[in-house]
């Protein structure tokens, strides 16, 4: 390990997943690695360590939307009128670049699982996509799971990840940020019964999500909870896979 993760991270779990895993594959000098056309583990290996590059961005963008968000607080303009590219930018960046990672982060995981499940599966034909990554996504992963492990909690999880409306929604704003829309600041002001006579809701309008965002230093965290929360369960139900196929392996 070369970096220090998130201490979010459920990095001891992840990394004896990855260690048990990869006693599946062949050796990396053996000729049936080096020759096999499929190169599952090489697959393997660089998804399981995009994870981590995912998550550990998805973290530093949260922590860096806290700091743009306290420097654009600090504006007078940008505080009370949403004036201001030089704040507009950074924060929509952000906000662009943590949502990019966190669906990032679970397609990485879905593309590692596939590579394991195609070197493990008894009947060699469950994952048929193996021989072309490019058609690999977290629904083909699930259905290739629960076509030849449906009797493991990976399978269950994976399919209650794509139903889990939590994800739903990091998927929806990641495909507007990344092919079509920015989000932007807005401020609503309306009166009330309070002394000062004006209620104020700001909020991150994204068009065509259907709902808008609460704008506050807490914008990304509560979406990094949801990361962290689903990434966790779905690691913990691999761990749990790997470690009931081991001494089948030996």
């Amino acid at each position: 390990m070369n970096f220090v993760m998130s201490p979010t991270f459920p990095q001891d779990a992840f990394q004896q997943f990855g260690e048990i895993a990869s006693s599946f594959f062949p050796g990396p000098v053996s000729d049936e690695n080096l020759y096999d056309p499929c190169a599952k583990l090489t697959h393997f290996q660089g998804a399981w360590l995009a994870v981590r590059y995912r998550y550990q961005a998805c973290w530093e963008q949260n922590e860096a939307f806290k700091v743009l968000f306290a420097d654009a607080m600090a504006s007078d303009l940008y505080r009370e009128w949403s004036v201001g590219e030089e704040y507009n930018y950074p924060l929509e960046q952000s906000v662009y670049t943590f949502f990019t990672n966190a669906l990032s982060v679970f397609e990485s995981l879905g593309f590692c699982l596939y590579f394991l499940g195609a070197m493990i599966d008894p009947k060699k034909e469950n994952f048929p996509d193996a021989a072309s990554p490019k058609r690999i996504t977290l629904k083909a992963t699930c259905t290739a799971f629960n076509a030849g492990f449906s009797y493991a909690s990976i399978s269950s999880r994976l399919m209650e990840l794509l139903k889990d409306s939590g994800f739903k929604r990091i998927e929806d704003i990641r495909n507007i940020l990344a092919h079509r829309l920015v989000g932007r600041r807005h401020i609503r002001d309306y009166g009330t019964t309070r002394p000062d006579g004006i209620r104020r809701e700001e909020f991150w309008h994204i068009i065509d999500l259907g709902e808008d965002l609460e704008f506050n230093d807490e914008l990304l965290q509560r979406h990094f909870n949801e990361v962290n929360s689903s990434l966790t369960e779905l690691i913990m139900a691999s761990l749990e896979f790997v470690k009931s196929l081991r001494p089948a392996a030996g």
